[in-house]
Parts: structure tokens; C-alpha cells; sequence
């Protein structure tokens, strides 16, 4: 036993001369100093245990996937559909979890499930005709697709070309309806001045007959012939420019609605040419693994109160971790279900099809545009089926194609639909902060419509003037971070004022060896 016991006596002897007392009587006796507060401690949600509380994704939201393979008509599936979609949205509102990460995982699970499962329901029949009816492989293809792009077999391949095909002739169609419009409205602009013109032509050239006329009486029939055929010959009269006017419109109908040949290739998605075997991949799981120890465990030490009284400096560091979190959290989530794939598929991988393999952390984007292009786009696709083409849906149907002011009507039918997209963001992030703190809902709306705001500005920004101006990156990468910085307090109150940041505190080893040390009273 003294053979254990010493090594440990004489390390502690070592670590006090080593150290200072008053910097070990600092450090607080357990991490983190402020466990995350969830919506457990208010009476109206029932706790429920770990295995019990994941299952309620597992009962509505595996049922409306399922849903999704039966046989059934549209409205028969859309009964079916609506009180699970109504459990998958109240259930975890009404039930908690003791465990924080397991709570963030199911909240974000549940709401992007729901999204989509109102868009494949309800949503898109409304908008294109296309029933809620998947046969398995679009079925494995829709399970997989916040991960992975499945490959694509040959039935798959050429319902994509024939919707490719579908929606170029829709495009074509809409550029020849445009250019018409333009056309006919120079036509009558053409028109309008043409008339003006014949008819003071014919008021002159009847005046001039009538003196003609007066002055030779005896030559009246043979003048007025020749004053007709000079008058036809030389300006034509109001009839017959009409008479040709309406002639040439009839010859010059467009023909190019016959366009649009069909599409002969086969749409083949990009793959990569030397796939790699998932230990390729391994160092960056190792280095987001890391980082997702480190970054927890140093914001731990702090509380609410402290961040709050941080300087400008302090507060951007604690900005860039909370950012830094989610994004490493989500990739090393990502990059571990890829490598469960290839080692339970033997097969290696194509970076191509998975979605994070070529993602980098957005913090030199030169612009909010940029910043969101680069950020993880696990969900995107959610949020631009349920808010980008159904608003740009209701746009091109009800308001732009009444408009005269063509290009008006391009800038609305691209502002909206983005704002539409960041909205549906807003709205998830909001659902998530209310079954997980109870906390006042606006905040996360408020933030993303102001990043969609800055995302049309800034676009708009480098199609005009960034096109004849040189701006040196480093300013736009500043510009990019000080406008973050100032938005991202939206974003981070109902984060930090519930301890957000230490809501995987328990998942980080070097929180868990500090408190096995203090509490065997190593230091």
C-alpha cells in the first residue's frame, strides 16, 4: 500500500511548491460553476428519463416517415399526418429531460423534423401537386439526406433529369414571357407615335389636295388619282399602316415555344475520383474531439454575471466560443456517423456525398453573405423548401407576374424568399429555446431576420459596387466580425442567461478529471 500511496504523496508535495495557495483557494471546488438551467425546474414540464424522453422523436416522428411509405390518397395521409405533427410540436414542450445535451439534440431533432414533415404534407402538394408518397429508396434517400447525398439509381436519375428538364422549360418560359412583355410594350409605344404621325400626315396631304383641286377644276379626276397614288407611295395612309402593322405581328408571332429540346444526357451528381478510407478522415475528428473538450472546459470557469461584464474584447472571445461549439459539435457529430457508416459498410468515402467533409469554420468570410454560405448546412434544405419556394411560389402567382415594373418585381421575388428561409431558422432556433429554457420568445427571430437583411445588402453590395471598388479582404473580414459581434447579443441572451454554454459540460473528459481531483483532494 505505501508502495501506491507514495508516488501520490510526493507528486501533491511537488504540485505545492510548484503552485500558488492563493490560486488553488481561487479555483471553485466542482465545474462548471453554473450547470445550464433547463426548463426542468419550472413545474408545467414533466421529467421524464433518458431512454422515455427520446422516444416521443422516435413515436411521431418515425410514424410520419413511415407514414410516408403507405399507400394511401393525399387527404387520407394528411388526416393521418396532423396529430402526429401536433405531438412531434407539443410533446417536447410538455416533457424534460435531466440530461441538457440530450434535451438539445432531441429539441433540434424534433423541430427539423416537423419542418419538413409540414412541407412534405401539406406544403408541397399545395405548391407543385406532388403527394407525400415515397418508395424506399427515396424514402433511404430522404432519411439520410441532412448527412449524406445517396447516389442516386437509374429510375432516380431519370425522374431527376425529367424534373431538370420540367424546370428548365419553366425557366425558358419565363424568359420568353418577359421578353414579349418588353416587346409588346415597345410596340405600342412604336404604335402610339406611328398614329400621331399618319395623322398629321393625312391633315396636310388633304389640304394640299383641296387647293389642288380649287386651282385646276377641269383636271379634278385625274390630279385627285395621281395626289392618291403620289400620296400612297410616298406616306402610307392611317389604314394601311395599320393593314401592315397588324401584318407584321401576325408573321412575326415568337416560335420559340418550340423551343426546349429534351434533355438527352443524364444527370450524373459529382463524385469523387479517389475516395479515401475513413482513417483518412480520422485526424479531424481527433482535432474537433479536442476542441470540443478544451472550449467547454475553459467556459465552465465563468458565470452569466461575469461575461456580462466583460469588456468589448472579452466579450467577441466568448462570442467566438459559443460559435465555435456549435459548429464543432455539429461536424464532430457528422464526421462520427460517417465513420460508422464506412466501418459497418466496408465501403470507403466520397467526400462529395457527405456534407460536412468540405465544410471549413466560416471566420474569414469576407461578408454576412459569405459567412452563411460557409456555415454547416446540415438543415438548409429544410428551410428553403418550407420558406424560399413557397414564398417565391406565392410571389410569382399572385403579385409579380401583375406588376409592370419587371425589374421590381426580379428584386422582390429573390428578397423575399431569402427572408423567408432566414425566418424559418428563426423559428426553429426559437422552438428549441423555449422547450429547453422557457425563454421569451423574439430574440432568435429578431437575429436571423437581421442576418437575412445583412445577407441581401451585402450581396447587393458586391454585384454593384464591389464590382468597380477593391476593398482589401482584412476590411471585410473586420467589417464581417464587428457586425456579428454586434448582433450576436440577439443570439446569445437566452443562451447565457441560462448557462447555455455549459450545456455539454458533462460530455467534456477534462471537467470530469478536474472534479475527480478535487474531490479526492489532489489540489
Amino acid at each position: 500500500m505505501d508502495v501506491l500511496t507514495a508516488p501520490v504523496a510526493n507528486l501533491r508535495t511537488t504540485w505545492n511548491q510548484f503552485s500558488s495557495k492563493s490560486l488553488l483557494d481561487s479555483l471553485p471546488p466542482s465545474l462548471p460553476v453554473t450547470p445550464c438551467v433547463l426548463g426542468s425546474h419550472n413545474s408545467t414540464q414533466i421529467p421524464l428519463s433518458n431512454s422515455f424522453y427520446f422516444s416521443i422523436f422516435f413515436i411521431f416522428g418515425g410514424g410520419l416517415y413511415f407514414l410516408l411509405l403507405l399507400p394511401f390518397t393525399l387527404r387520407q395521409k394528411q388526416v393521418l399526418a396532423a396529430p402526429l405533427a401536433t405531438g412531434l410540436f407539443f410533446a417536447p414542450l410538455i416533457f424534460t429531460s435531466d440530461s441538457p445535451m440530450l434535451q438539445l439534440v432531441h429539441m433540434g431533432a424534433c423541430g427539423c423534423v416537423l419542418m419538413r414533415m409540414i412541407d412534405l404534407y401539406y406544403v408541397t402538394p399545395w405548391r407543385i401537386g406532388k403527394e407525400p408518397t415515397l418508395n424506399l429508396e427515396d424514402w433511404w434517400t430522404e432519411i439520410w439526406k441532412p448527412f449524406r447525398k445517396v447516389p442516386m439509381t437509374k429510375e432516380q436519375l431519370q425522374r431527376y433529369e425529367l424534373e431538370s428538364h420540367q424546370s428548365r422549360l419553366r425557366r425558358e418560359q419565363e424568359k420568353r414571357e418577359l421578353e414579349q412583355f418588353k416587346a409588346e410594350k415597345a410596340k405600342a409605344k412604336l404604335k402610339a407615335k406611328t398614329l400621331s404621325e399618319d395623322s398629321q400626315n393625312e391633315h396636310n396631304t388633304n389640304g394640299t389636295a383641296s387647293n389642288d383641286t380649287n386651282n385646276n377644276t377641269n383636271n379634278d379626276d385625274n390630279d385627285t388619282s395621281s395626289s392618291g397614288s403620289g400620296s400612297g407611295s410616298s406616306t402610307p395612309t392611317l389604314r394601311q399602316r395599320h393593314a401592315k402593322t397588324t401584318t407584321t405581328e401576325t408573321t412575326e408571332t415568337p416560335t420559340a415555344h418550340n423551343k426546349g429540346k429534351p434533355i438527352r444526357q443524364i444527370f450524373v451528381p459529382p463524385t469523387d475520383k479517389n475516395p479515401q478510407h475513413w482513417s483518412t478522415y480520422l485526424p479531424r475528428w481527433i482535432f474537433y474531439a479536442v476542441l470540443m473538450d478544451i472550449v467547454p472546459f475553459v467556459l465552465s470557469f465563468l458565470t452569466f454575471e461575469q461575461i456580462n461584464s466583460f469588456s468589448l474584447p472579452g466579450q467577441f472571445l466568448v462570442t467566438v466560443a459559443v460559435g465555435s461549439l456549435v459548429i464543432f459539435d455539429i461536424s464532430l457529430a457528422n464526421y462520427s456517423i460517417m465513420f460508422i457508416w464506412a466501418a459497418v459498410t466496408g465501403n470507403l468515402i466520397h467526400d462529395t456525398e457527405w456534407t460536412l467533409v468540405r465544410h471549413y469554420f466560416p471566420g474569414v468570410a469576407t461578408s454576412p453573405a459569405e459567412f452563411w454560405r460557409q456555415w454547416h448546412h446540415l438543415f438548409q434544405y429544410i428551410w428553403v423548401d418550407l420558406g424560399f419556394k413557397p414564398t417565391h411560389h406565392l410571389l410569382r402567382k399572385h403579385v409579380t407576374n401583375k406588376t409592370a415594373n419587371r425589374e421590381l418585381a426580379r428584386t422582390v421575388e429573390m428578397v423575399l424568399p431569402i427572408m423567408g428561409v432566414f425566418l424559418m431558422s428563426g423559428l426553429m432556433h426559437e422552438y428549441m429555446m423555449v422547450g429547453m429554457f422557457h425563454a421569451r420568445v423574439g430574440h432568435m427571430t429578431a437575429f436571423f431576420l437581421i442576418q437575412g437583411a445583412a445577407t441581401i445588402v451585402s450581396k447587393a453590395l458586391y454585384n454593384t459596387i464591389g464590382q468597380k471598388v477593391h476593398v482589401p479582404p482584412v476590411i471585410l473580414i473586420a467589417l464581417t466580425w464587428a457586425f456579428n459581434l454586434s448582433t450576436a447579443a440577439l443570439f446569445m441572451e437566452p443562451v447565457m442567461q441560462y448557462e447555455g454554454f455549459n450545456i455539454i459540460a458533462k460530455q467534456s473528459m477534462l471537467i470530469r478529471g478536474y472534479n475527480l481531483l478535487r474531490s479526492h483532494g489532489v489540489f
